[in-house]
């Protein structure tokens, strides 16, 4: 998604340009124009769109922020995921029914031309992600405590970019890469397939533990997009593990017993494109507190709140997890 490359060719396909006797600065800006969207063309810019997206819209990922080393890019992602299970089969497996609406947007700024003999521009990027996805599942016995985990999922996102540029070739920028890098908008269509193992136990008659793993391959196809933006179609994946240990703690507030969640997790990106965002993995670590609201709530088992700091090569920030447990 880092277009300094592309600024490199702009600048040298200007340099090489007749003067302006010969062209005018609209044949030049038209030139330049081409370059940039050939250039795009023969690129793998649309696998960091959908990779993008993959990342906003991924149900193992919680609300969270992340910021980048490499590509020096900060993440925020906010998400409201439903879920129902309930028993199929004369309760031998569960059916889920699973929704997830999501509000993202990644930050970055760009130099071009940076150096000694002429300042270049910066452009400040906003990519920003509305999505909404629907699925369906079933929760399959696979021996004593361990199920088999398998569903799909369709949805739709919105995703546009905003630039701002600053510098002496600002004016000059703009009219060649809007539209084309930046300062466009597109819809996605996003299908996606996930399978896995849950198991749980318990010891000490008083700890719970869940284990489960998640691989989800996903298919990211835009539509509707603004002119001159190219099209994407792209397949991602995401493998993703996580530990929790539920323990009582005790107390109450007021009459309602509380307990805690400590978890582990970790998230890893497959695929041509798992590098597209700055960072391939990441790791988590976190711990909530939770109401045990069985007694109390004709829905509800526990409402828990609590945070997990997240970390891996090239990448680190925090996530906020609020969740609950339906009956």
């Amino acid at each position: 998604m880092k277009p300094t490359p592309l600024a490199v060719a702009l600048i040298t396909l200007l340099a090489a340009t007749p003067s302006l006797a010969q062209d005018s600065v609209e044949d030049i800006i038209d030139d330049a124009r081409e370059k940039v969207k050939d250039d795009l063309r023969n690129s793998d810019i649309g696998a960091g769109y959908a990779q993008m997206l993959n990342f906003f819209v991924d149900p193992s990922i919680s609300a969270s922020r992340l910021d980048t080393d490499a590509e020096d890019t900060r993440y925020e992602v906010y998400k409201l995921p439903l879920q129902y299970a309930f028993p199929a089969n004369d309760g031998e497996w569960q059916l889920v029914v699973r929704g997830t609406l999501s509000h993202a947007n990644a930050e970055n700024e760009f130099s071009i031309i940076d150096g000694e003999i002429i300042d270049g521009a910066i452009i400040d990027g906003t990519w920003e992600a509305d999505s909404a996805l629907i699925g369906i599942g079933a929760m399959v016995p696979a021996g004593e405590n361990l199920s088999w985990v398998v569903g799909g999922q369709f949805g739709i996102s919105r995703l546009e970019n905003e630039a701002d540029y600053r510098g002496e070739l600002s004016e000059f920028l703009a009219p060649i890469l809007d539209g084309v890098l930046f300062n466009w908008d597109t819809n996605a269509r996003i299908s996606s397939l996930t399978g896995g193992l849950d198991y749980h136990t318990q010891f000490a008659d008083k700890y719970d533990v869940t284990l489960n793993g998640r691989y989800t391959h996903s298919h990211i196809a835009s539509y509707s997009e603004s002119r001159d933006l190219q099209s994407f179609s792209e397949d991602t994946g995401t493998l993703a593990a996580s530990a929790d240990i539920e323990h009582p703690w005790g107390a109450s507030l007021g009459d309602v017993p509380l307990f805690g969640v400590a978890r582990l997790g970790a998230t890893a990106f497959t695929g041509p494109s798992r590098k597209a965002l700055g960072f391939s993995h990441f790791y988590s670590i976190g711990y909530s507190v939770g109401l045990d609201v069985a007694e109390r709530s004709r829905y509800f088992e526990g409402l828990t709140l609590g945070a997990q700091y997240n970390f891996g090569k090239d990448v680190d920030g925090f996530s906020l997890v609020f969740g609950w447990q339906l009956k």
